[in-house]
């Protein structure tokens, strides 16, 4: 909301327990001299870029101030107002302060329904006033939005109460007098001109308010959302993408469809529309929605993918149609006839904004001619060094025109991305035929072209948020577009808002308008406008596209009403026989317990003032059975000992099941067992009783039924009925499932009561198996149902996965369920056996954050500590372990280790790296023997090899011939290089020091690190010239190189030509740094922001596309670099001749191996 310099800051109201709805301003102001009370125009200062639509001044003389203050609040009478009636809300007493509160009421307000959309904005200030004298006063301004949810603003503290009775604060007398008190408010009606003047956006509509909806923020997706709703404003592209063909794609792996999704959304929606399944289909996770990139680089991600979906359809080249343009790089001789030209594609183009003060001047700068005369003279194929004329002319303009405004720029003195926030302006229409090649001018048409968008960038180089300002139609409204909020706006918001900030504005206005501005700009040629803003309408979009989102939105509208209904269901969980049957574990099935195969359980969303007779018919109905009359159902509790058990049948079937739900114990779910038989309970002391049958042959268990047993009947007597229904004959064995891991004997003599047998129990029975029965089992353990169930508890789901699968042929995971007390070697043996492969040649690894680890071979370690996150950590929800395939057995291995080196020659550049396997115990020795077989050292050096190991681009170690190979590093980088003789030149008095290489500071170190010879008393002029030699540095480099003494914790010290380095005190931990230009390719550098890439490509793109600020943080190096490598050749001045700077588009396709 707007807001005046003096802004309601307390919000209170009355009521007659206290302040509840009305609102309170600021303290009162000083009574100010030239303030006359009775001058609105004095009283009311006039706000900028407002336009008044009415004044009134309104006086109430309150005539018995001792009567009002015995009450709590007083009301003046009834006045008009611009239309409505108000009123003077007093509070004589202070509104529970001691202040004397005041506020402005609109009785029209408050009988407006909630939802309208009627309001008033108002201008206005309260004075208390002396009634004698007109100069005693105390008084406040504000201004508000008066509306059916906002109907009262004031001040809670307009003057302290004790001012009314005493002078003070330099008034000459008090503010009541003669038993009187004056309260004057001043009116002035502001005419809303954009619709939303001082609105809190409480309850805000943008379809009502605008007919158009946002696009919800997913984190960081606000330049997406900006440049989203540009392009579907450009109506011709909003038809292409609607007319490529998807009735066959899936909606998370199309972008076309997800792209047509949200556009008609966007159309058809009554609320804002999300971006999730736009994202998804290109491949992005959470993280990348959470990072912000800019809108040019997203734009010409996307606009080359869909580019790609579109050929072949009936959408194909409408991309280049619209946005595709046609500039002309050329040098032409003065006074021969010989021009070298090359006609290019644009998407956009990028103009300049430093040093410019609008879009003409800009132009102006791009097409700007250069002459090559004197020393710089144009070598021209035939006709030698000739004058000439260098520069860029437009052939062709697209009728959608996007203008890239250079805000951001490298800044060479800061070595730095830097924002430009300097006033440019934009014209509502622009001619620019004077920009276009003079030979096509007459064939190209009118080239005026009218503001269709503008988007703008709110932050500075470090983030910032996305905006857009858009219109409809040619002539239409501006609106702005601010991720899910849409809201009217003038067309000087659109514009003249964000220009920029002038030089010389005032520090307010600075501080407001600083890093606000627009970055990108939309014109429409206006010859083509009627074509290209065409409304489309829903006949216009193909049957099968409305069919689909129709149906979705159909859908959605189910779920929001079943939200806004939830309240008056509840799901019911249960179980059928079948699904007893199915579960092969402990109890009737398995709930919650994920270590262990989840059961089938089955759930039923109903109405909770359904009746159970009701509930039993919607159940026969679901699973088609011809009535519900054999449908019995019982409560399904997990008992103290967790276990799960069915408890007692439900009867009361006229009660609702909310009734019966605050019957029974509470718990999270409201589950049941249902039985479809019909099995009636023959007697009020029978229980029932779930029976298993355990196969010894086959070491599997099955559910086979139940019955109703008397609790006085002894179990010995029920074997006949229990055998019929397991279909079990001969000696058997009965054990009650008493609660996981106890797996009891029952004592059959006994009767079921004795036995504390009840409803829900579970017996499990089998045949009884002789010594010579056990003799024919495979696993003699199988031979009673016990050992099935301490087997299963232990069961353990373990996903293998290829270790390094992205080296490698890949090879799919591979899901096994195995003991957690099987051993390493059981392990692989069975992983093994399922991929073919020899068992003592797998080695298994665990994994901690993006760490895979090793897991230590040991003949006593097992699976339940192999994967136990106390252990080795493993994937969250899911166990999971790696493997690799070995070409020598794992004991083999477990003695070895493999180095990678890497070989560095003698002007430092690195080879390939050479991969060894040595034995833990080999000495340094032995693998500069193995190496020396392994590298091709030219000849006329040493032939001696160091092996040194690195650390963050520092030498850690210089290994001695004695050290052994254990002691390398985890996750450094080994190094090896011939000694330079001078190193046995040295003498007396030499030091041989380590030496880095940085980029401005030895937190951004690159390169490789070596050894270096300081010769006693050489000064360090004539050092640099061999430090340089040895570093390999290019002589145009070396000249801007920079050399320090680099300590830990200490401020790097610079070294001068006269120093000598001799007489400098060198640490073991400190080194000599060269501060230069990193073009190794491998720097520490971290951050910075992730290009944009769209994964989800076919096959023949699948080549990750990349544009983004990296490009401009390399552009100033790119020039040079160019320039110095082509700098005597014809191409040179082609590629000067393309522009007089080199542009983002020419370095994505230079070589970055620039060396």
């Amino acid at each position: 909301m707007d807001v005046d310099p003096v802004e309601p800051t307390e919000q209170m109201a009355p009521t007659a327990e206290g302040p509840v709805h009305a609102h309170a301003g600021p303290q009162a102001m000083d009574t100010e001299p030239q303030l006359r009370v009775s001058d609105i125009s004095a009283m009311l200062p006039v706000l900028p870029d407002v336009e008044s639509t009415g004044e009134y001044v309104h006086r109430w003389r309150v005539d018995d101030w001792a009567q009002a203050k015995t009450e709590k609040r007083k009301y003046s009478p009834d006045f008009e107002f611009g239309g409505s009636l108000w009123r003077i809300l007093l509070f004589p007493n202070g509104n529970n302060n001691d202040h004397l509160s005041v506020f402005l009421d609109c009785r029209d307000a408050g009988k407006q329904p909630k939802d309208s959309t009627w309001h008033i904005c108002l201008q206005f200030g309260i004075a208390a006033v002396n009634p004698v004298d007109e100069s005693i006063f105390k008084h406040n301004i504000a201004q508000h939005r008066y509306n059916p949810n906002e109907e009262d603003w004031g001040f809670n503290h307009l003057c302290k109460l004790t001012h009314l009775y005493t002078a003070c604060d330099g008034l000459a007398k008090p503010l009541v007098e003669n038993n009187q008190l004056d309260i004057i408010i001043y009116m002035r009606a502001i005419k809303d001109e954009s619709g939303i003047l001082w609105h809190n956006f409480t309850n805000y509509d943008s379809k009502k308010m605008t007919g158009c909806v946002g696009l919800k923020n997913q984190g960081a997706t606000c330049y997406m959302n900006s440049l989203l709703q540009s392009l579907y404003f450009v109506n011709y592209f909003r038809s292409a993408v609607f007319n490529i063909p998807t009735d066959t794609e899936e909606p998370t792996k199309s972008i076309p469809l997800a792209l047509q999704r949200i556009f008609y959304q966007l159309q058809f929606s009554e609320s804002s529309v999300g971006t999730t399944e736009l994202t998804k289909s290109f491949g992005w996770d959470t993280l990348d929605s959470f990072m912000q990139h800019d809108v040019q680089e997203f734009n010409r991600v996307l606009q080359d993918n869909l580019e790609t979906k579109m050929k072949g359809t009936k959408a194909e080249g409408a991309i280049s149609r619209l946005f595709v343009g046609k500039y002309k790089s050329y040098i032409k001789c003065l006074h021969v006839q010989y021009e070298s030209s090359r006609v290019e594609d644009f998407y956009d183009i990028q103009l300049n904004v430093k040093g410019f003060k609008n879009l003409r001047e800009s132009f102006v700068d791009y097409v700007a001619v250069e002459t090559l005369d004197g020393d710089n003279k144009y070598q021209a194929e035939g006709h030698g060094l000739q004058d000439a004329r260098k520069g860029v002319i437009f052939t062709e303009f697209p009728p959608v025109l996007h203008l890239q405004l250079k805000r951001f720029e490298y800044d060479m003195e800061r070595d730095a991305m830097v924002k430009i926030n300097d006033r440019y302006e934009f014209p509502n229409e622009i001619d620019l035929s004077e920009f276009l090649d003079e030979s096509v001018q007459t064939s190209k048409g009118p080239q005026k072209y009218i503001l269709h968008g503008v988007l703008v960038h709110a932050g500075d180089v470090g983030g910032g948020h996305y905006c857009a300002f858009l219109r409809a139609e040619k002539d239409g409204k501006w609106f702005k577009f601010d991720d899910d909020r849409v809201t009217p706006v003038t067309y000087k918001d659109a514009t003249e808002e964000n220009f920029g900030v002038d030089a010389d504005a005032s520090a307010k206005i600075r501080m407001v308008k600083r890093f606000t501005n627009a970055y990108m700009l939309v014109y429409v040629r206006e010859s083509s406008a009627d074509e290209i803003l065409k409304p489309i309408t829903a006949d216009d979009i193909p049957e099968h596209l409305r069919r689909r989102f129709d149906e979705e939105r159909l859908v959605s509208e189910q779920k929001r009403k079943d939200r806004e209904e939830q309240h008056l269901f509840f799901n019911i969980k249960y179980i059928l026989d079948q699904d007893i049957a199915e579960h092969t574990g402990f109890d009737l099935c398995n709930y919650e317990d994920k270590s262990l195969a989840l059961s089938n359980i089955r759930t039923i969303r109903v109405r909770k003032d359904l009746t159970l007779r009701a509930f039993k018919e919607m159940i026969a109905e679901s699973l088609a059975l011809p009535s519900a009359a054999n449908v019995t159902v019982w409560s399904l509790v997990s008992r103290q000992n967790k276990t799960i058990r069915a408890d007692a049948e439900i009867t009361a079937e006229d009660k609702t099941l909310e009734q019966i739900k605050d019957t029974m114990l509470k718990t999270a779910d409201f589950r049941f067992y249902i039985d479809l038989t019909g099995l009636k309970k023959p007697e009020e002391e029978s229980c029932l009783i779930f029976l298993k049958r355990y196969d010894p042959a086959t070491g599997q268990i099955k559910y086979v039924g139940k019955a109703f047993f008397n609790k006085m009947q002894r179990i010995v007597d029920a074997l006949p009925e229990i055998m019929a229904i397991s279909k079990l004959e001969g000696n058997i064995k009965v054990y009650e499932e008493v609660k996981p891991g106890m797996i009891d004997p029952t004592e059959i003599t006994k009767t079921f009561g004795a036995c504390e047998l009840g409803n829900g129990d579970i017996l499990c029975v089998q045949n009884e198996m002789t010594p010579a029965d056990i003799e024919t089992l495979e696993d003699k353990r199988t031979s009673n149902v016990v050992f099935y169930f301490e087997d299963y508890r232990n069961r353990l789901p373990v996903v293998f996965k290829h270790k390094n699968r992205e080296k490698e042929v890949a090879m799919p995971d591979l899901e096994l369920v195995l003991s957690k007390k099987m051993t390493y070697d059981s392990v692989v043996a069975k992983l093994g056996s399922a991929i073919k492969w020899d068992a003592n040649k797998i080695q298994l690894f665990s994994q901690s954050g993006t760490t895979k680890q090793a897991i230590k071979r040991s003949p006593t370690i097992t699976l339940q500590e192999m994967t136990n996150p106390g252990y080795y950590v493993s994937n969250a929800g899911v166990t999971t372990l790696y493997f690799e395939l070995l070409n020598i057995d794992l004991s083999v291995l477990e003695t070895k280790r493999y180095l990678k080196v890497m070989y560095v020659d003698r002007m430092l550049h690195e080879h390939d790296p050479i991969d060894l396997l040595v034995a833990k115990t080999a000495k340094a020795s032995e693998i500069l023997d193995d190496l020396h077989g392994k590298l091709k050292i030219a000849p006329g050096g040493t032939g001696k090899l160091r092996l040194f190991e690195v650390y963050g681009f520092k030498i850690h170690r210089v290994f001695e011939a004695d050290d052994f190979a254990s002691i390398v590093g985890e996750f450094s980088t080994l190094y090896v290089e011939e000694i330079p003789a001078e190193e046995f030149g040295m003498v007396e008095g030499d030091k041989l020091v380590n030496v880095g290489h940085f980029n401005k500071e030895p937190s951004r170190p690159h390169g490789v690190p070596f050894k270096f010879v300081v010769i006693k008393g050489e000064l360090f002029s004539a050092t640099k010239a061999r430090l340089i030699a040895r570093a390999g540095i290019a002589e145009k480099d070396a000249a801007k190189a920079k050399f320090f003494i680099v300590s830990t914790f200490q401020k790097p010290k610079p070294i001068e030509d006269e120093d000598i380095l001799s007489d400098v005190e060198i640490g073991p931990s400190d080194f000599l740094g060269i501060d230069h230009v990193d073009k190794s390719g491998r720097s520490a550098r971290m951050g910075g922001e992730r290009a944009i890439k769209i994964f989800n490509l076919d096959e023949e793109d699948a080549s990750e596309l990349k544009f983004g600020r990296e490009f401009q943080d390399a552009q100033a190096l790119l020039i040079s670099e160019v320039k110095v490598l082509l700098e005597a050749t014809d191409e040179s001045r082609e590629i000067d001749g393309a522009s007089t700077e080199l542009s983002v588009e020419w370095a994505f396709f230079l070589p970055w191996d620039l060396t």
